[in-house]
């Protein structure tokens, strides 16, 4: 039995690819726009967007050709082709502004430029334009359904956008850099004040402005105490029961130390 079942599969594999081919090679865009349905509703993205890339321009004018441009894009977005779906989806949106499918495409042109964005140490520009794009469907589609996936994304990127700041300012920390670090966690709290990655800037901040104090001349030293110690209070005025209040105390009671033979 298991021996006819196989046989059966591989007859009805080779049928199918071989009708594939036949459309493939056809020259007739409607049958090939018809089998790229069937491939599309069967999972079968790439032989789906193949045919409806041949049926594309010769149905132009035809009454399936919405229905072919939003599904010749959702496959390339299946496919993991960010880039030539977003096109496809965009074109749509410009063909088609009164669809019933126009917000939905509107939708993946957000994901698309979100599945593009790497992580937060790389180049984010595509994130820049996701939320620019994002900023868009929200003002046009403010009680749409994709609305919470929208706002998730949203965040999502806006954290990576945070996180390579606060990275960048740690690194000049972690370097030594200390004026530069306390200067950049300064900018950080301007351009992301109300960041989860707060509590751990303002920490470093302080153990940025307490090691230049700790490390300066003699003729710098009291004034940049002076300074950390503000930072100190600041960070525990805002974070009284953060995990790094242990490390904090001990570094600012240097400080004081310092203070007092200066």
């Amino acid at each position: 039995m298991k021996k006819i079942l196989t046989i059966l599969s591989v007859i009805f594999i080779t049928v199918s690819c071989g009708e594939y081919q036949k459309v493939l090679n056809s020259g007739n865009p409607l049958e090939q726009y018809t089998l790229a349905e069937k491939l599309f509703d069967q999972g079968k993205y790439a032989k789906a967007e193949r045919l409806y890339a041949l049926a594309d321009e010769p149905m132009k004018t035809h009454p399936k050709y919405e229905r072919l441009k939003f599904h010749r894009a959702k496959s390339l977005y299946h496919l993991k082709q960010y880039h030539s779906a977003g096109y496809q989806f965009r074109t749509f949106t410009q063909l088609f502004p009164g669809s019933s499918k126009t917000e939905e495409a509107d939708y993946y042109i957000v994901k698309c430029y979100y599945k593009l964005v790497p992580e937060y140490y790389r180049d984010l520009t595509y994130g820049t334009k996701m939320l620019e794009e994002a900023d868009r469907f929200i003002r046009e589609y403010p009680d749409s359904k994709f609305l919470d996936t929208i706002n998730d994304m949203t965040k999502d990127i806006t954290l990576r956008f945070q996180r390579k700041d606060f990275e960048k300012a740690k690194l000049y920390y972690n370097l030594e850099y200390y004026k530069s670090a306390v200067k950049s966690f300064d900018l950080f709290f301007i351009d992301h004040p109300g960041s989860p990655l707060r509590e751990e800037a303002h920490y470093w901040r302080f153990m940025a402005a307490a090691n230049l104090a700790l490390n300066s001349v003699e003729s710098k030293k009291q004034e940049r105490i002076k300074n950390a110690l503000k930072y100190y209070k600041k960070f525990k005025q805002i974070f009284p029961e953060s995990k790094y209040l242990n490390k904090v105390e001990k570094v600012k009671k240097q400080l004081e130390t310092q203070l007092k033979s200066a």
